[in-house]
C-alpha cells in the first residue's frame, strides 16, 4: 500500500491536469468507483489519500494520488474516509480497511425474517371506484341499513370489509 520514500514526487498545482488526464487514460475514461465513463472533465476529482496528523507524505500511501474519480464518487469515498476517522479513530489505514472489510461481509451476510417497526407496510387505500361499484350493488339488494360512508383515511373499515366481502368485490385496485 505504501509508496517509498525516494520515489514519491511532490506534484505543484500546474501538474494536476496533466496527471489526471494521464491517469484517467490508464483507466479507460472510466471512474474507479463507479466504473462509469467520464464525460465532463469539469466534473472529476484527482482522488489522494488524507494523511493523519501524525503521518509523514507516502506513509502508509499518505497524501499520495489514487486515481481519478467522478466528483459524486469522490464525495461519497470522503465522507466514509471521514466518518471512519470520527466513529472508529483508527490509527491507520489498515485498520480503515479492516472495517470496510467486516461491513462488506456483514452486507453479504443477509437478513433475517424480522421486519423492522419502521418499515411497516403500509395499509393499501380503498378504491373509490370500487366503493362506488358496492355502493351501487348495495343500493340494488334492498338493504335497509345505511350504506357507510367513504372513510376520510381511505382505510378499510371493518364495516366496509364485511360488506365487500359479502357481495364478493375487491376493495383495492
Amino acid at each position: 500500500m505504501g509508496v517509498k520514500m525516494e520515489k514519491l514526487v511532490q506534484l505543484k498545482p500546474k501538474d494536476i491536469k496533466p496527471l489526471r488526464d494521464k491517469l484517467l487514460l490508464q483507466q479507460n475514461g472510466k471512474c474507479l468507483l463507479s466504473g462509469e465513463i467520464i464525460e465532463d472533465l469539469s466534473g472529476v476529482s484527482l482522488d489522494h489519500q488524507h494523511k493523519f496528523r501524525y503521518e509523514t507524505n507516502g506513509e502508509d500511501g499518505a497524501g499520495c494520488i489514487r486515481g481519478v474519480l467522478s466528483r459524486e464518487m469522490n464525495l461519497l469515498e470522503g465522507k466514509i474516509w471521514n466518518n471512519t476517522t470520527r466513529h472508529l479513530n483508527p490509527n491507520n489505514v489498515y485498520e480503515r480497511i479492516e472495517f470496510l472489510q467486516k461491513l462488506i461481509r456483514f452486507y453479504r451476510k443477509g437478513t433475517t425474517h424480522f421486519i423492522h417497526p419502521s418499515e411497516k407496510i403500509k395499509e393499501p387505500k380503498v378504491s373509490k371506484r370500487n366503493y362506488k361499484k358496492l355502493a351501487k350493488v348495495y343500493a340494488l339488494s334492498n338493504a335497509k341499513k345505511k350504506f357507510p360512508e367513504y372513510p376520510k383515511s381511505a382505510k378499510l373499515t371493518v364495516a366496509l370489509k364485511g360488506l365487500f366481502e359479502m357481495f364478493e368485490i375487491e376493495p383495492y385496485n
